[in-house]
């Protein structure tokens, strides 16, 4: 069940029911792409009678009680009034449990046990007991209450908006909310600072002001018709130290993460698996290959480029664990018509450059006749697979080091394969002497603040996002923040709209809570450390995710567990090199107010020369350019 929208407002929607019937089928109509199966609007009034008030809409991806499943899902008593974009992965437990009780189900799907649930336990209770990637929308008729809900992680997405009658609509995604009247589309200058800055525009932004998403764990309430969100799950702070036996861990960590495995191959639809040929993607895949009874299908990117070429190692990967693996190439040719693809898609800009390869991907995904597949996503931020988590433990070090490694990069040309260690021993220095929130984003971002014309306004939201880690040591710190903003803003969104946009889903075994959980009690010494000698010989400068490896090691080839971390995107830097400079003109142009067009410029030339590798910063103000000219850049 992938797309949800709605209205409410608790004395009745402002509308007439024929309209509010037509507005929202037209909400959930622009969700058609994540939903292909099916689709539902219902009006609801309140269990005493009177005019509607809420209007909820459906498009439902069949994964689950294919033939079933019908939404919106109401209790037996008809009280609550549940619709779900999403996977409840422990519905068939909670139905048992409620049917022993003598609760009645007239189907199989997870949103009828999550509204049956809510009817014994309430939400709060219903949530903690939930394992899942969801989002829901939960309507009490009896008192006239709605709640919005997004899963711990932040898996799905949901949007919200006040309109200036009272009425709050949402939907899983902007271009659903451009139907609702009175909806104010007024841009917001932050988010293209955020986009520019950190690749992404973190919740609760959007690229409007008056438009918002909830956070991952988020939850939205409306008492006497004013809003409240809070986080009703916040992932706890990973822990320093070595403490405990490492081996006990690893194992640990090998139980709780099969478990999560299994539970996301149950469905009733053939479930295949992502392989790029990485420790994370070959863990999963190795582990769903095991307790499948025919060979699981496989898929992975071969970009022919030098340096982004992961193809090599994705197919040993699938040959050592048996795998029926499927490569997909990409060419640079392909970068002008897919990055158009995804443009003409893409409501909410995001500047990863990886979304184009996940895109092709998830194309090659549904064409092969699956809509459902596992993949080893959260692995990084959970167990340390960043170089910035060991950088952040060195910093007093490393920033007595920095005037002599200035002088050597500053000497050595720019590289354009791939995340080559100068690219990122540059960004490093530019950040070492900031305070830990702006250090980390920069590390980990496009842009510098002091290089937007425009005044920098999100220290303050940074700080308050840091803050919840303040006692931790600065790597466990780094963790923490990376699940919050760049899992749950960048890659989660990269990987739900590449997905949804072929009507795909794709499950994520390192996200459930409980693995979660485990990972943060697990001592950072246990994650990351310097590199051995032997470690350096192989070019090796960081060691990460090391009770990953032991706990994966007997299924995971030691070629691939002993493989460097390595980052995947496209090979936007050469395209850029070879980009029509007209083109590039157009972006200068488009971006003036936020960039200067001489810095803009400067940037354009040293890159083009191959003086300095600036792709982050020219992919993203190329996304914020093509998004501002697009259809989803100007208001309705």
């Amino acid at each position: 069940m992938c797309g949800i929208t709605g209205l409410f407002k608790e004395s009745g929607i402002p509308l007439p029911e024929a309209h509010a019937q037509d507005v929202v089928h037209a909400m959930t109509g622009a969700l058609t792409h994540r939903g292909p199966d099916q689709g539902w609007t219902q009006l609801y009034a309140a269990s005493r009678g009177g005019p509607p008030v809420a209007a909820l809409g459906v498009r439902r991806l069949a994964i689950v009680d294919v033939r079933g499943g019908v939404q919106p899902a109401l209790d037996e008593t008809q009280r609550w009034v549940v619709c779900l974009n999403g996977e409840v992965f422990n519905h068939g437990r909670i139905r048992q449990e409620l049917e022993a009780e003598g609760v009645t189900f007239q189907g199989e799907g997870d949103a009828e046990a999550v509204a049956q649930l809510i009817a014994r336990v309430g939400v709060d209770t219903a949530l903690d007991r939930l394992v899942g990637q969801f989002a829901l929308s939960i309507l009490d008729r009896q008192t006239r209450r709605i709640w919005l809900v997004r899963d711990r992680m932040g898996q799905k997405p949901l949007y919200w908006t006040l309109t200036a009658d009272g009425t709050l609509a949402w939907a899983s995604e902007l271009r659903a909310l451009r139907p609702v009247p009175a909806v104010q589309w007024k841009p917001d200058p932050a988010a293209n600072q955020a986009l520019l800055l950190w690749e992404y525009i973190p919740s609760p932004m959007t690229p409007w002001s008056g438009i918002h998403k909830l956070p991952p764990g988020g939850m939205l309430t409306l008492t006497d018709g004013r809003p409240t969100v809070h986080r009703w799950y916040v992932p706890p702070v990973p822990v320093s130290g070595r403490g405990g036996n490492h081996a006990r861990w690893a194992k640990s960590v090998r139980g709780s993460v099969q478990v999560a495995v299994l539970q996301r191959l149950r469905a009733d639809v053939e479930v295949g698996g992502l392989l790029s040929g990485g420790l994370d993607s070959t863990f999963i895949c190795a582990l769903a290959h095991e307790h499948l009874s025919g060979a699981l299908q496989s898929f992975g990117v071969s970009i022919r480029s030098p340096g982004f070429d992961e193809g090599p190692h994705a197919r040993a990967a699938a040959a050592s664990i048996g795998t029926f693996h499927r490569q997909v190439p990409l060419d640079i040719s392909d970068l002008a018509p897919l990055s158009a693809a995804v443009f003409a898609h893409m409501d909410e800009p995001l500047a990863d450059s990886s979304l184009l390869p996940t895109w092709h991907l998830m194309s090659a995904v549904r064409d092969a006749g699956l809509k459902c597949v596992v993949s080893g996503d959260g692995a990084d931020e959970l167990f340390g697979g960043y170089p910035t988590v060991l950088a952040h433990r060195l910093v007093p070090v490393l920033r007595a080091l920095s005037p002599l490694a200035g002088t050597i990069l500053r000497a050595r040309p720019a590289r354009q394969g791939g995340v080559t260690r100068d690219y990122m021993a540059r960004r490093m220095l530019s950040g070492l002497s900031l305070p830990f929130a702006q250090r980390h984003q920069v590390w980990m971002g496009a842009w510098l603040p002091d290089e937007l014309s425009t005044p920098h306004t999100l220290d303050q939201f940074i700080q308050a996002e840091a803050a919840v880690s303040t006692s931790a040591p600065d790597g466990c710190r780094a963790l923490h923040l990376d699940q919050r903003m760049y899992l749950a803003d960048g890659v989660l969104v990269k990987v739900d709209r590449a997905s949804m946009a072929h009507g795909d889903e794709v499950r994520s075994p390192f996200l459930d809570h409980r693995v979660v959980e485990l990972a943060a009690d697990i001592g950072l010494d246990h994650k990351v450390s310097p590199p051995g000698p032997r470690a350096i010989r192989r070019g090796s400068v960081f060691q990460g995710k090391r009770i990953l490896k032991t706990a994966a090691a007997d299924i995971v080839p030691e070629q691939t567990r002993a493989r460097p971390k390595k980052g995947f995107g496209a090979p936007v830097g050469p395209w850029f090199q070879k980009m029509n400079p007209r083109a590039l003109e157009a972006i200068v142009d488009t971006l003036a107010d936020v960039i200067e067009p001489s810095l803009l410029r400067t940037v354009i030339a040293e890159h083009r020369a191959g003086t300095v590798d600036h792709r982050r910063r020219l992919w993203s103000a190329h996304v914020l350019a093509g998004w501002r000219t697009s259809k989803w850049g100007r208001a309705p």
